[in-house]
């Protein structure tokens, strides 16, 4: 099969997020920075947010259990930065085009890069979550091949005289430096994806759905470190992005996709 890139008026698409890890930069999360960052941030994503995220034993003697985590929100609440020493990542529940979260995503970078030294780029990341609900009813997984294709459930029937409740997997690809975690499962619920702390665009009722999750990044620790700047970030993000919407073409079905390109009601 052929990919065909298409943008859909009705995509199941629900959340997207760009993870860049780095190595610590202990004055990131103060206060002085924040103001800083407060000020920079509010062209872009205007409403600071500050939670203390805690883990560990309290008694042993590794120093720190104890992290500040810092959330710049677009006022809608659908798009938001998060910050802490060793990490920014720009999440958003209204995702429309890459060329438009690349953007954010670079603007976020200049932000940091321009209130703190930061050594080099560790991890870069790229998730998008989809939900898919149909307009007809999923008693058992196997109902699903209507609308994924038949190389995501293949197995489902492998036990005669027995139907699947449910389906879940995880696949990790590879190419050299480049790694894709592509999760699919069929579930029964609100959705995996959350209404907060970012706002969903819409909030879907209980009920069955199929969900492709897919992280592809990529491990720039060590000899492979790259600078910390919109230049080099966008580049790898790039390559990142590029085999998302092909793997998602070739999980879904031509019924699928007339779905997806009816417009919400």
């Amino acid at each position: 099969m052929g990919y065909s890139r298409e943008v859909y008026a009705n995509a199941p698409l629900v959340f997207v997020a760009c993870e860049i890890r780095f190595p610590l930069v202990p004055s990131l999360t103060t206060d002085d920075t924040l103001d800083c960052l407060v000020e920079d941030f509010f062209d872009l994503l205007p409403i600071p947010a500050t939670t203390i995220v805690e883990w560990g034993d309290e008694d042993s003697d590794d120093g720190d259990h104890a992290q500040r985590v810092l959330r710049f929100s677009n006022r809608d609440r659908t798009s938001s930065a998060v910050l802490t020493r060793t990490s920014l990542s720009i999440e958003t529940t209204t995702y429309r085009e890459w060329p438009d979260f690349r953007s954010q995503v670079m603007s976020a970078v200049d932000v940091v890069a321009g209130n703190a030294k930061v050594a080099g780029v560790e991890r870069l990341g790229l998730r998008y979550i989809d939900e898919i609900r149909v307009p007809e009813p999923i008693v058992d997984a196997t109902m699903w091949r209507k609308w994924i294709a038949e190389d995501v459930l293949s197995h489902l029937s492998v036990v005669p005289d027995m139907a699947p409740a449910g389906f879940t997997s995880a696949t990790v690809l590879h190419n050299g430096s480049h790694h894709m975690l592509v999760r699919y499962a069929a579930m029964n619920g609100p959705g995996v994806v959350a209404d907060k702390p970012l706002r969903r665009s819409t909030v879907p009722p209980e009920g069955p759905f199929f969900v492709i999750d897919v992280d592809s990044y990529r491990d720039t620790s060590g000899v492979d470190m790259i600078d910390f700047s919109a230049e080099s970030i966008a580049s790898v993000l790039d390559d990142l992005h590029e085999p998302i919407g092909m793997l998602f073409q070739r999980s879904i079905t031509d019924r699928a996709r007339e779905l997806f390109r009816k417009e919400p009601e």
